[in-house]
């Protein structure tokens, strides 16, 4: 029985390899993913809103995502609305950064690093607050974005699958991002 499990595997490791080549092979230095502001703004969306109150008087909420790729770069921009609740009292404003993107090849997944704060703006909030809110703000909103991925590669797609095991690369070309992988026949 175990002989049998271990063929079986063996002979589905090798139709996964042939699959990958044949595609290496049919794509040639072409093998990439593109995905267009709406698909990752609609993917984006749905993992909001997030809210972190891990400042002991304050909590952050940010909300209504809006993503922008800038053209021939690794890096996308981002805007949201912000809240914040200062001893359970609502402050509004509004939120710019953007971030370059890295991938974790074991989930898949596409994350904001180096994360640059272009605005931070709450309305109304008490001086004695402020400084607090711009000092460990944006620190505290790196901390959140970094756990909080932007995109998920489906593992239902060959092509998808393939990108998982060989990222090469990740820019915005076209208006889309690209995510293009190293072609195992070069």
């Amino acid at each position: 029985m175990w002989k049998r499990r271990i063929v079986i595997t063996l002979l589905s490791i090798a139709a996964l390899g042939g699959c990958a080549l044949f595609l290496a092979q049919r794509h040639g230095d072409k093998l990439s993913i593109e995905l267009t502001e709406q698909e990752l703004q609609t993917r984006l969306a749905a993992r909001f809103p997030i809210q972190n109150c891990s400042l002991v008087i304050v909590c952050l909420d940010i909300t209504s995502p809006k993503l922008k790729l800038v053209e021939d770069s690794d890096r996308v921009s981002l805007s949201a609305d912000l809240a914040a609740t200062v001893v359970q009292r609502r402050y509004v404003g509004g939120l710019a950064f953007s971030g370059k993107v890295f991938y974790v090849a074991e989930s898949g997944e596409f994350f904001l690093d180096d994360v640059e704060i272009h605005r931070f703006d709450l309305e109304g909030v008490p001086t004695q607050y402020t400084e607090m809110l711009r000092s460990r703000g944006p620190s505290l909103l790196r901390g959140v974005l970094a756990n909080k991925p932007i995109y998920t590669l489906k593992n239902d797609n060959a092509q998808q699958r393939l990108a998982r095991l060989a990222l090469r690369d990740v820019r915005v070309v076209g208006g889309k991002l690209r995510v293009s992988f190293v072609n195992p026949s070069n």
